[in-house]
């Protein structure tokens, strides 16, 4: 698979933290579930021919069952997410993920609302993938405020902190964001965001002591040698040439337009562009990877820097159902990585893609249940070989949205 994970000396003080911590959410979740307002419960089964989204494809199936739930104590609402996902093929990737919040919501005035929330995050992997179990804290805030009837301003920032198995990917982040809609009686609605942030990697280096007592890197996941020895050795090739413990910042900032259009009763289209620019900083480790469904530390928004431009078609067909169909284009490039060939030895130049990606989602609706099906095809060139890739992407599912109170 396209890691390979250092383990790094246990932090028994913190794994005991995170257990207490664990049992308590438990126990809230359960205590308040009987009392829920609310309960949306999820069940859906993906397919791909390639997870791990490398040259070297390799076939899996998802089932993933999920639910959440609302229980509001005015002014504070209390909300919680959990979700099991299982891989079939590369099990020791299937994981377990749970958040818990409450939130707030207050009206300043007849135009002005404002929203806090405070949030808690745990994700488990199965022991060979323990090193991407994670604990989060996060806050939020935001507020709108209607200019006129027909102009919305929306200003929030979000704050997040993460403590990782592996030390090397624990982080704060930060995003701040700054959006305007303004709807026409044509049916005609145009959005302006501009977002700024921050993420902050606390120790990225590994230092000498966390390599393994024989000297050797582990690498999981697979069925060969070739994702999982050169992206995983590539990923570890940066930390383990230094013994530096300082942090290391990245700092982005991105633009973004939007124009939607209602045609008749029953179409709508939407077109989007977005512009990135890094600001300062790079990504501190030697390859970043992106997998499928499942969350990698190394890879989101702050990792690059570039383009994207979407288009999406949405008609409303008859009985209920829903037909979306979309096109994305974007060329990113990735600060602080270098491109390799297929040995892992630097092509000296920074590592670019230019990805097209279609897909269509197919959605039917009931008083109390919804079905859906969707599927993407993507192909992503690079100049980094092993990230030349393509992929097909399945997935149906059910969904059931409740209320709580008419089941008792």
């Amino acid at each position: 698979m396209g890691m390979v994970l250092l383990r790094t000396v246990p932090k028994k003080a913190n794994k005991t933290m995170r257990k207490t911590i664990l049992a308590a959410v438990a126990a809230l979740i359960f205590g308040t579930l009987a009392r829920a307002d609310s309960l949306n419960l999820s069940l859906f089964q993906s397919s791909t021919d390639n997870l791990f989204q490398t040259a070297f494809a390799e076939k899996d199936q998802i089932s993933s069952l999920s639910f959440s739930f609302e229980k509001s104590f005015q002014p504070f609402s209390f909300f919680s997410e959990g979700s099991y996902s299982y891989l079939y093929e590369n099990t020791n990737v299937s994981y377990y993920a749970q958040d818990v919040g409450l939130d707030y919501v207050h009206s300043l005035n007849e135009k002005t609302a404002l929203y806090l929330a405070l949030k808690a995050v745990g994700t488990l992997y199965r022991a060979d993938f323990a090193d991407f179990n994670f604990f989060s804290v996060g806050a939020a805030a935001a507020t709108k405020t209607y200019f006129t009837q027909t102009s919305i301003m929306k200003l929030s920032y979000t704050f997040d902190y993460r403590n990782y198995n592996n030390y090397i990917f624990d982080f704060t982040g930060h995003l701040a964001t700054f959006s305007i809609d303004k709807f026409f009686e044509t049916r005609t609605t145009l959005k302006t965001e501009l977002t700024w942030g921050y993420k902050y990697f606390l120790h990225p280096f590994a230092a000498a002591g966390s390599l393994p007592e024989d000297g050797v890197f582990r690498q999981h996941g697979g069925h060969g040698m070739g994702p999982a020895y050169y992206s995983g050795s590539r990923t570890v090739a940066k930390q383990a040439s230094t013994g530096e413990n300082q942090g290391q910042g990245l700092q982005i900032f991105s633009l973004t337009g939007l124009i939607a259009q209602g045609i008749g009763d029953r179409i709508g289209l939407r077109i989007s562009g977005t512009r990135q620019w890094t600001l300062s900083g790079k990504n501190p480790f030697a390859s970043i990877e992106e997998f499928y469904l499942v969350e990698n530390p190394t890879y989101d928004v702050f990792a690059w820097n570039g383009t994207a431009v979407s288009a999406q078609l949405t008609i409303e067909a008859p009985w209920n159902t829903q037909l979306k169909i979309g096109y994305t284009k974007s060329s990113k490039e990735f600060p602080g990585i270098e491109a390799m060939n297929m040995e892992g030895v630097s092509l000296a130049v920074t590592r670019q893609d230019t990805r097209n990606q279609w897909e269509a989602r197919l959605e039917k609706n009931f008083p109390s249940f919804s079905f859906y099906f969707s599927y993407s095809y993507v192909d992503n060139a690079s100049n980094d070989p092993l990230f030349d890739w393509k992929g097909n992407f399945l997935s149906a599912g059910i969904g059931w949205n409740l209320a709580w109170g008419t089941l008792r």
